[in-house]
């Protein structure tokens, strides 16, 4: 199959994501599922998709660093794929992920209601969390997009690679990518401030110098979105004092504790009418913040217990409202 083929069948099943590598058969991802379309890649095959997909400096790029990430259009079926290309057995692999055509409404992908509560907030940081495909990019747009129409801003986006593109008549948009127009995520969150933006989105967070750079965002008046990999709000709190030396754990605590406006842990949970999401919430309440100061993570889930009629939940009730049972 070529390159073409291969993309247009992944679109018309409606696939999530694409496996290709030599020697093995070509496999799709379709609401969670994982299976084989039957046909092996030749070297040669693969060395082609390659040669369509990579320019000369990502070419560079691979052999240097042995991964790329960025994102590719494929023109004669105008979807839009985030594509990393690694090393297996010393052969190439690549590992496309099919961006919607349209970013979704909130209410259409089964968001936390509450999430509009931030509509009109002038500052703090939000984090959507959770594994891999999860959904958490999804989210974060179908916000964006929407606050966008809401209230006329200045939006800026760090990317890894570009995903989802935002269109907002009432609002300027800057869409920045790695590698193509910043170099490293803490440099370009400390560089955005000149840039005067409203609202902020970094990608991913990875380490403790971006996030030290977020939270000084947020305390600067800005509205930052960011995602990590954690699995709940508790681990979240826990792996953003833990992203920093012993000595300045107690400051960090502290300024998380002022700076942080909502946690979203979400996770997709396969359904008899498909994937459906669960997202656990925690918004930064007194009792939050106290606990977070006090390191008492442990604790947290109860906060969200008792502040239902606010919009929190654990994630065993998320679950439990789905009528499903949780994949951990």
């Amino acid at each position: 199959m070529s390159l073409e083929e291969i993309l247009i069948d992944a679109a018309r099943r409606e696939v999530s994501d694409i496996h290709l590598t030599a020697g093995q058969e070509i496999f799709f991802r379709a609401d969670g599922e994982f299976f084989s379309v039957g046909e092996v890649l030749t070297l040669q095959d693969l060395e082609k998709i390659l040669s369509e997909i990579l320019s000369p400096q990502l070419e560079k790029n691979l052999q240097e660093k042995k991964s790329v990430d960025f994102s590719f259009v494929a023109e004669k079926i105008s979807r839009r794929f985030r594509v990393n290309i690694y090393f297996q057995r010393k052969f190439p692999a690549v590992a496309f992920r099919l961006i919607p055509e349209k970013i979704p409404a909130l209410e259409k992908i089964g968001a936390p209601k509450v999430l509009k509560n931030f509509f009109t907030a002038t500052q703090g940081l939000i984090l959507v969390t959770g594994k891999t495909g999860s959904g958490k990019s999804t989210t974060l747009a179908a916000f964006l997009n929407e606050l966008c129409k809401v209230r006329p801003c200045h939006l800026l986006t760090l990317e890894d690679p570009i995903e989802f593109e935002y269109s907002a008549p009432k609002s300027f948009v800057s869409q920045r990518e790695l590698g193509q127009d910043f170099l490293n995520f803490a440099d370009a969150v400390r560089v955005a401030l000149r840039e005067m933006p409203d609202v902020l989105l970094i990608g991913e967070i990875r380490d403790a110098e971006t996030m030290h750079a977020a939270l000084e965002a947020s305390a600067a008046g800005v509205l930052v979105l960011a995602t990590l990999h954690t699995k709940s709000a508790a681990e979240t709190a826990m792996r953003v004092e833990t992203m920093f030396p012993l000595v300045q754990r107690d400051a960090i605590r502290d300024l998380f504790a002022d700076e942080f406006s909502a946690i979203i842990s979400q996770q997709l949970l396969q359904t008899s009418g498909g994937r459906k999401l669960a997202a656990e919430v925690l918004l930064a309440t007194p009792a939050a913040r106290s606990l977070i100061r006090q390191g008492k993570y442990i604790q947290l889930p109860t906060v969200m217990m008792s502040g239902k009629n606010l919009g929190m939940q654990t994630m065993d009730a998320a679950v439990k409202q789905l009528g499903i049972r949780s994949e951990d």
